[in-house]
């Protein structure tokens, strides 16, 4: 906007916002009962890989980050060891969360995969947030909102943070968004000389826009917790990204930005990056800590779900090394690429006095978030989405696997994937898309994966296509194809793609 605010005086800005909502006396908190309407919460990681939550199995000569508050976390709910984004890439991934579609069908549905356009809107169905308004939610969106280029018209009530993606990763930038316009919070602290030295040395001299993040989210619930409205908080961090300490879009990937190294300061033996890559993950993981006990002093714990996943996996940039911590947990690949290092992710859920902690197994995507929360709000997503509601899952009972989960990219990975059996024939990205599938056998147990690097001409799955297969139960790291002793199997798999009409079109590639 023409008037910047400056961020000393946005909590006035989430006060003047809060007349939005109702300021009627709170009613007392009440235990959940069956029927009511829960309060949500999305916390979104960005490049959290699925091996660096302490729950999850991984080993590294170099240690465990430290993540004590999520292991609380996914201790007190369901921790999925078998959850995935919605993509192995950023924006594609949060589509699919907001539309309920995996990319196999975003061509039919005009999405363009990079974002979500509000003028024109090429996408018009409703989104998640705009289901759950029509259930009677309040709604904000702090933090990274990509692919919506404006969260305003997608149904959220209140928004700040970062609309483009690119400008996301500039830890300290001048300027960030908030309502329905663009870099019009003047971040005044950040217009001086920055560098990592001067950051981590000074840090409450500097806006760090992971403090904000959680700072404008604290500050919303405590407006919103106790209305005659239930809520839904999309808390999207930019961590533990790739960042950088200029003003994009120069500088934009140089380390991994974070104030303190905290306990891994001593470490001088790591890289400057690693130090900070665990540092920035312990750093979040507080924050997750600070959201959990104000939602019990706010009396809201047991009427509020809260989702904790990141949106792809383990990443390999700004001169991180992502075997340095084992951030896949063994899991073969990583961020941009279609095996389980690319698109499993850490996902927990909890819900006291509803949902009952234990370790599962289901699978599902992001996809499956909007038919989920919409049944717990009791109105209707589209017809005819790819996602299904694992309410079923999350109240503990038996649930049939979903008949497939599906993703596309082109090549083994980029760069390529260390260890996967089709690097030395098909290189990396060069040439078509592929894709990767999961189809769960319930009749025989056995959880079959998918992958292949570059489709046919035709640009579709077909039953030419060379599938590597993998048992991801006996065989989770994906070290042995056997796709030729399998091959019924493989005909069955892509004969049920070839039915869904799904196409290999890539996206953010």
């Amino acid at each position: 906007g023409a008037n910047p605010i400056s961020y000393e005086k946005m909590a006035t800005l989430v006060m003047a916002v809060s007349g939005l909502f109702s300021t009627s006396v709170a009613a007392p908190p009440t235990k959940n009962v069956a029927g009511s309407k829960p309060n949500i919460i999305w916390i979104m990681a960005d490049d959290m890989g699925w091996g660096e939550p302490g729950l999850y199995p991984s080993t590294s000569v170099h240690g465990r980050i430290s993540t004590p508050n999520l292991d609380t976390f996914g201790k007190e709910g369901i921790q999925f060891t078998h959850a995935y984004a919605g993509y192995t890439v950023c924006a594609p991934s949060r589509t699919t969360l907001f539309t309920g579609r995996h990319s196999g069908n975003f061509p039919a549905f005009h999405l363009p995969g990079t974002n979500l356009p509000s003028n024109p809107r090429v996408y018009t169905d409703p989104v998640t947030p705009e289901l759950l308004k029509t259930a009677g939610y309040v709604t904000a969106s702090i933090g990274k909102v990509a692919p919506l280029d404006n969260p305003m018209k997608f149904g959220f009530d209140f928004f700040i943070g970062q609309v483009d993606q690119g400008l996301c990763h500039n830890m300290y930038p001048q300027m960030i968004d908030t309502m329905d316009s663009t870099r019009n919070v003047n971040l005044t602290l950040n217009w001086k000389m920055k560098n990592r030295n001067l950051t981590m040395a000074n840090p409450d001299q500097y806006n760090y826009t992971v403090d904000i993040t959680h700072e404008q989210s604290m500050a919303w619930l405590k407006q919103v917790a106790n209305g005659d409205k239930p809520f839904f908080l999309y808390e999207s961090f930019t961590v533990p990204h790739a960042g950088g300490w200029g003003n994009a879009p120069a500088d934009p990937e140089q380390g991994a930005p974070v104030p303190s190294d905290g306990m891994y300061a001593q470490h001088t033996e790591w890289p400057d990056v690693e130090r900070d890559h665990a540092a920035v993950i312990t750093y979040l993981d507080g924050y997750v800590g600070e959201l959990m006990t104000l939602i019990k002093q706010l009396g809201i714990d047991e009427k509020t779900i809260v989702f904790f996943a990141s949106d792809n996996g383990a990443h390999l940039e700004g001169g991180h090394d992502y075997k340095f911590f084992n951030s896949t947990g063994g899991l073969l690949g990583h961020k941009r690429s279609l095996f389980e290092g690319g698109v499993r992710s850490p996902t927990m859920v909890r819900w006291p006095g509803t949902i009952t902690p234990a370790v599962s197994d289901y699978s599902w995507a992001f996809w499956d978030f909007m038919p989920t929360v919409s049944e717990l709000a009791g109105v209707a997503p589209p017809t005819g989405i790819d996602g299904i509601s694992i309410v079923p899952t999350l109240m503990g009972k038996e649930q049939a696997p979903k008949s497939y989960l599906f993703w596309t990219w082109a090549g083994t990975g980029v760069p390529p994937v260390e260890g996967a059996s089709a690097v030395a024939v098909t290189g990396s990205k060069k040439g078509p898309s592929g894709y990767g599938v999961r189809v769960d056998d319930s009749a025989t147990g056995r959880r079959w994966k998918g992958v292949l690097p570059h489709c046919g001409n035709s640009g579709k799955p077909s039953t030419e296509d060379p599938l590597q297969l993998y048992d991801i139960v006996a065989d989770p790291f994906e070290t042995t194809d056997i796709a030729s002793a399998n091959q019924e199997q493989v005909k069955t798999i892509l004969k049920m793609l070839m039915s869904e009409n799904v196409t290999c079109a890539c996206f953010q590639c």
